[in-house]
């Protein structure tokens, strides 16, 4: 192992893999130029030199990804590198073009030797210091992480669903909160895999409890387990059974019980409470913004965290997003300490429009007459709302996801 004094600086890797990955993008890019007039795009680079649509499709990239630390995962192995190389001799390409192809290349697997051991491992290391086009590296492995992490905890969830709506308060200082949780198609794949529906603690922005929060059930006409009010139009059947756990710190836990393991026995659970005059409308010493955290303990397919809000409770706002790991088994309470632990996720705060038909999701059956069948229930104006979304796709397990936005000023101010 190098000592710490010896250890390259992350500015000094980017530098020193940026020059490779430039200088094999350029003889590539040589190489492509050199060929008769069909060169260009993989489907003439194979006409050409008849390497595979494959092959050809991955020269190209390298060739003409603007990032070049994103270009990194379209490079070839060593065999496929020497049958381009082989068929661009064959091409009449200039022989000492080839040559410097091939000496590119030796850079590159030495960043392997000297930086990571393995491909895979530079892969993620370039990946890191990518600007652009990282969304499809991201994606492949948060989808792997997704597969590893439902064999490790045996369970899995199609859809993921936080929905908090929110209008002003009958105290005018103060506002009224809904919340709607939901898990669809989740499956186990093991017998006796945990599944933890919902984890409350109630918590000022900065993080201390002033004040219980005593949520009253959205429909109060449905069924209740253990406290959790569901939308029972809106559940698989038989409607899903839960337990109650106390663990520690504050925190409830609520896990359903499985039916058994596999397709046939999917749960689809919905549940929502409201409660009424429980936070502040405006900023104060304690709340700066007004936010919602969803833990992610369940590996999904997908999470969506919708807020909805009534166009006149705080006036324009611009709700941000922001992603925590949680393997150091950090809190999920806002705090300066965290932001080591934030991820990069692409996570965005998208603007819908208005009430519930802009609600429309392939991920979540029915969401538009969930909305309408929760605000007839509220009493509220639907119509009245402005939605907005962030959806990730294959969330990191364990995380905490926040949405927030800046709190106006009180008007007294």
């Amino acid at each position: 192992m190098k000592s710490a004094s010896s250890q390259p600086s992350r500015a000094s890797f980017e530098a020193e893999a940026g020059g490779v990955l430039r200088r094999l993008q350029g003889t590539f890019g040589e190489i492509i130029e050199s060929l008769p007039p069909q060169g260009g795009s993989a489907q003439q680079i194979d006409q050409v030199l008849h390497i595979g649509k494959t092959l050809a499709w991955r020269v190209a990239k390298v060739a003409q990804t603007t990032d070049p630390f994103a270009a990194a995962q379209y490079v070839p192995g060593q065999a496929a590198l020497r049958t381009f190389l082989t068929s661009a001799s064959k091409a009449f390409v200039p022989a000492s073009l080839v040559e410097r192809a091939t000496h590119a290349f030796a850079d590159f697997e030495q960043l392997i030797r000297v930086h990571a051991g393995d491909r895979a491992s530079l892969e993620m290391m370039l990946a890191s210091c990518a600007k652009t086009d990282r969304g499809t590296s991201d994606l492949l492995h948060r989808r792997a992480a997704f597969r590893a992490n439902s064999y490790i905890w045996g369970v899995q969830a199609k859809g993921h669903l936080r929905t908090v709506l929110i209008q002003p308060g009958d105290d005018p200082r103060l506002i009224h909160i809904a919340s709607v949780k939901g898990f669809f198609e989740l499956r186990q794949l093991r017998a006796n895999a945990p599944f933890v529906m919902r984890s409350v603690r109630c918590f000022d922005s900065d993080g201390v409890v002033r004040q219980a929060f005593t949520p009253s059930p959205l429909d109060p006409g449905s069924e209740e387990t253990e406290g959790i009010s569901l939308l029972e139009d809106f559940c698989s059947r038989p409607l899903p059974k839960m337990r109650a756990v106390d663990v520690g710190g504050g925190f409830r836990h609520w896990e359903l019980i499985g039916n058994g393991i596999g397709d046939t026995a999917a749960i689809t659970c919905v549940e929502g409470d409201v409660a009424h005059d429980t936070a502040s409308r405006y900023r104060n010493e304690h709340n700066p913004f007004g936010l919602t955290t969803v833990m992610v303990g369940i590996p999904s397919e997908v999470l969506i965290v919708d807020f909805l809000i009534r166009e006149d409770t705080f006036g324009p706002i611009a709700p941000e997003a922001a992603v925590y790991g949680r393997l150091q088994g950090t809190s999920p309470v806002p705090g300066s300490n965290r932001e080591s632990q934030r991820l990069s996720m692409g996570e965005s705060v998208i603007y819908l429009g208005k009430g519930p038909a802009v609600l429309h999701s392939p991920d979540v059956p029915k969401y538009p007459d969930m909305a309408r069948y929760i605000f007839d229930r509220l009493g509220w104006d639907g119509e009245r709302f402005d939605v907005y979304r962030c959806r990730i796709e294959y969330p990191v397990v364990p995380s905490s996801v926040e949405l927030r936005f800046d709190l106006p000023e009180p008007p007294d101010a």
